[in-house]
């Protein structure tokens, strides 16, 4: 008698109380250096997932599906990344306690190339004037790229935001009139002068305005830390804290900032890590 009592509480138990271990994280078989990779949670409760990599973390929102609860989210791992695995963990707090899931995928590694370039010695050589004005634009990027929405507005197709070939990868180690610079940290996608420039994905007008390097600049915000920059454009069609969608145009191909000719420097930064957009571009929009 004692034990029917026993095992008819804890079936009423199991029967109201969500089960610890239903949370699960969908993972690519292998990551590598400088892109981003897709990651998918499947749980049986609305709560949000965090999901945390390489000392960073992210909040996943999840939306009923048929099996439950599911949420995506872009995790990204830096070009000088050089650990041989990574380690991703989901953590979800729910009424019956704490849920972790951790799973180890191996990293693929590449090997970025070097590229030199020979460009007005004023964007080389730079006046205080000019360092000043750079400092300031900057630190004004800075602050908008911590605080970025938490709503996901992308989808996982990204729109290519000109047909054009690109002429300088991602990654590209520059030298600029012999001087060595930081990284690429996008890839430049050539263009004529006046060609139209659409929104890779849905998002939020963060910054439009021409800053020294970069030339007539645009920043949206795509939420869950995403954001896409714009840059060396000819016209800005959209203005700051304008909604976007994607395919929308936003402005057109120029030659503004540090150049060597008409082209869109297009980058993708993903929770606070620049990563090679092309991998993403399936969108046939």
């Amino acid at each position: 008698m004692i034990r029917r009592t026993i095992l008819l509480i804890c079936f009423v138990l199991l029967s109201v109380v969500p089960a610890l271990g239903a949370l699960r994280i969908d993972l690519p078989e292998h990551a590598m250096n400088g892109r981003a990779f897709l990651v998918t949670v499947h749980t049986n409760a609305q709560a949000p997932v965090c999901l945390k990599w390489n000392n960073t973390e992210i909040s996943v929102s999840c939306v009923k599906d048929s099996d439950g609860y599911r949420g995506v989210a872009l995790l990204a791992l830096p070009r000088d990344f050089s650990e041989k695995t990574l380690q991703v963990s989901a953590v979800e707090e729910t009424a019956a306690g704490t849920n972790i899931v951790t799973r180890t995928i191996p990293v693929q590694h590449k090997k970025y190339r070097e590229q030199h370039l020979n460009v007005d010695r004023k964007y080389v050589e730079l006046s205080k004037k000019s360092l000043d004005r750079h400092y300031a634009e900057r630190a004004t990027v800075r602050s908008m790229m911590t605080s970025l929405a938490a709503e996901r507005k992308w989808d996982a197709d990204f729109l290519r935001p000109v047909p054009g070939g690109v002429s300088s990868e991602f990654g590209v180690q520059r030298f600029f009139n012999g001087k060595p610079r930081k990284a690429h940290s996008g890839i430049d996608l050539r263009g004529k002068k006046g060609t139209s420039i659409k929104a890779c994905a849905d998002g939020v007008v963060r910054i439009a305005a021409s800053h020294f390097f970069s030339g007539e600049s645009i920043y949206i915000d795509h939420g869950q830390g995403v954001v896409s920059m714009y840059f060396h454009m000819s016209k800005l069609l959209v203005r700051e804290g304008e909604t976007v969608k994607k395919g929308q145009v936003i402005g057109q191909v120029g030659s503004t900032g540090r150049v060597t000719g008409p082209h869109l420097h297009f980058g993708l930064n993903v929770s606070g890590v620049a990563v090679d957009p092309i991998p993403l571009f399936t969108a046939k929009k």
